[in-house]
């Protein structure tokens, strides 16, 4: 709920969700309450959302700003990293061409 860009990047996950593509959210920093009622606002694109208060898990990963995306392979490997909002153009351009090429 503190973050702009998350709330730039909402509508397109949100349509990336609806093709089938399963998104789990990392609720980072936030308070649990406001997290569910902006996702109640705005629509909830994940199948289920961790809960990361403090940020920890967000440390473990290497986070270094908001939003960040990973892509995890069935094993649970990250494949691949990407830092800042993700937009229709880099969705289509970018990061869909490398998912594709991951499954």
């Amino acid at each position: 709920t503190w973050c702009p860009s998350c709330r730039s990047e909402h509508q397109q996950l949100m349509a990336i969700a609806q093709t089938g593509l399963r998104i789990i959210g990392i609720n980072y920093k936030d308070g649990r309450k406001k997290a569910h009622l902006w996702l109640q606002q705005l629509g909830d694109p994940y199948v289920f959302n961790i809960f990361d208060e403090n940020g920890r898990l967000g440390i473990d990963l290497g986070v270094y700003g908001a939003p960040e995306t990973f892509f995890v392979d069935s094993n649970g490997d990250v494949q691949y990293r990407y830092q800042g909002p993700i937009t229709n153009e880099i969705w289509q351009d970018k990061l869909k061409v490398i998912f594709d090429e991951m499954v």
